[in-house]
């Protein structure tokens, strides 16, 4: 087995490669970890000292005299300042929780809680500044005159920096030797920070194994026999002569390459042929993606009691993805979002079949009736590997109602305009062409909206869009756009144009792999 020169020579490259890659990447996410935990420990301290007064103003304006939803609005906003914080807690100096934003989400605990140990009570009513680490022990912080930072322990005692290697739980900030505010600190960056550090490592080594093989192949090539009947067939080669062979009896390397060789100038022969063809298989391409764009609403829909608006950012090649609006009769209106799975010419001929299917479908008064026969027909014409996901919603020009169904899509995110918060509306729902039988799995969900109340339907490449560092744009920042814009009184071409403007800057210049596109929905009554 390891007789061969070239096999012992590969493995032994190819494992020095890994290795010396495996350790520099353990020595570059240590490394990593601990500048960035030290970093959120700093950060959230700074955050700490500079908002607690913002926080308990807010608590004397809002919450002590029972105003809890604006308390709960403005402490929204000083937190989303810093996303290393995970809740906050606002303590009297003898212990009691008045306000905790883990567990007062919705409403204000009426209860009495306390703090249930002593080294937390001495915390809330030190004078100092105090970081528990995750190793048990709490540090008081003493800021001088001159800005310096002294660290204690419970005595007064001065005590050496914490390490880089600790990480900070929560920090505590008296406040008018009366209250103190507890911030709870989230390493979910770092881990996340990590995990993705240890996947580019695992990569990294894949790639370092494949160039290593391939560069002791080639090395150890170069000890083999002459090759140059090879050569001189090769310079025949690329003069344009396809038809010259190179003869060899040999059945080692040499002989394996003589016989690629001439399978090479085989196929060079024939991808002269075959380049015509690509060419008009490109051109055809594009006219598929055409007329795919085509497909699309050309004009705005315009009703008296809703305003709509849909786009589509198409990727490389032809996407799965299509919306539209159809008028049912009768003042109701479909507006539908689908994405077939994968790409290319296949995806897009069954988003378009499911576009006309639906058209066919204009006289249905039932909108589960719609879903099932569009089932059947997707169901009948894909394979079981091919199938289709998609939200509909009916509305109903005269009752100002909107019915949604989901088909196996994202849920869609609803702006209520009187709460200023964006809701996630899960529905139960399986994907089009997995089962015969759609209209049993399926629930309608009736959404009365009201004045300037949103509805956003996307695509899962909204979501799952990734930028040249691998982050991925996400639902929490799709949600974060949605609502500033919904509380910024935007149309419903307004909110499309911020959320796509959006995912389009975090994408830079990558090419993004899948269909982007969404469609608002935003009530005028």
């Amino acid at each position: 087995m390891f007789r061969s020169l070239k096999l012992k020579f590969t493995l032994a490259f190819g494992s020095l490669i890994v290795l010396l890659l495996i350790l520099l990447g353990v020595f570059l996410i240590d490394s990593e970890a601990r500048a960035m935990r030290e970093d959120i420990g700093f950060s959230a301290f700074n955050f700490a000292r500079l908002s607690t007064e913002d926080v308990m103003q807010n608590y004397f304006d809002y919450l002590e005299p029972g105003n809890f939803i604006p308390f709960l609005r403005e402490l929204s906003g000083i937190l989303r300042q810093n996303e290393d914080i995970s809740s906050l807690r606002i303590v009297s100096y003898k212990g009691m929780i008045l306000f905790d934003s883990s567990e007062d989400s919705k409403e204000l605990y009426s209860g009495v809680r306390t703090l249930d140990d002593i080294q937390s009570l001495n915390r809330v009513q030190s004078n100092y500044p105090s970081f528990l680490m995750d190793s048990g022990e709490v540090i008081y912080i003493r800021v001088n005159d001159d800005k310096s930072v002294e660290y204690l322990d419970a005595n007064e005692k001065k005590l050496s920096p914490p390490s880089d290697r600790q990480s900070v739980l929560d920090i505590v900030m008296p406040y008018d030797n009366a209250y103190a505010l507890i911030y709870d600190i989230s390493y979910r960056r770092l881990e996340a920070r990590l995990a993705q550090a240890r996947i580019q490592i695992i990569a990294g080594a894949l790639i370092a194994m494949i160039l290593s093989l391939m560069l002791s192949f080639v090395l150890s090539s170069g000890i083999t026999r002459p090759i140059k009947e090879l050569k001189e067939g090769a310079l025949k080669l690329g003069k344009g002569d396809f038809k010259v062979r190179v003869y060899s009896k040999s059945k080692d390397e040499v002989g394996v390459l003589a016989r690629t060789f001439n399978k090479m100038a085989k196929d060079l022969e024939s991808a002269t042929q075959a380049r015509v063809y690509q060419e008009r298989v490109r051109k055809e391409l594009e006219l598929a993606a055409q007329i795919q764009q085509e497909l699309l609403p050309e004009e705005k829909l315009k009703l008296k009691h809703l305003d709509i608006a849909g786009g589509l950012i198409p990727a490389s090649e032809i996407g799965g993805d299509a919306f539209d609006y159809i008028k049912m009769g009768e003042g109701r209106y479909l507006f539908y979002l689908g994405d077939v799975t994968g790409h290319g010419v296949a995806a897009g001929i069954i988003s378009s079949i499911a576009n006309a299917v639906l058209y066919g479908l204009k006289d249905e008064k039932n909108i589960k009736d719609v879903v099932r026969k569009l089932n059947e027909v997707v169901k009948a014409k894909t394979t079981s590997k091919v199938f289709m996901t998609m939200a509909l919603t009916l509305w109903d020009e005269r009752k100002g109602e909107l019915q949604y169904v989901n088909a196996g899509h994202p849920p869609i995110l609803y702006f209520d305009a009187s709460r200023k918060k964006v809701i996630e509306v899960k529905q139960q729902g399986m994907a089009l062409g997995f089962v015969d039988n759609l209209a049993d799995l399926l629930k309608v969900q009736n959404i009365k909206m009201k004045k300037d109340d949103v509805v956003l339907m996307y695509s899962d490449g909204v979501p799952e869009a990734i930028n040249k560092k691998g982050d991925q744009y996400g639902l929490a920042r799709l949600r974060r756009i949605v609502q500033n814009a919904g509380n910024d009184l935007y149309t419903a071409e307004g909110i499309k144009n911020a959320v796509l403007s959006d995912v389009v800057e975090f994408i830079g210049s990558k090419e993004h792999d899948d269909d982007i596109t969404v469609l608002v929905l935003k009530s005028k009554i």
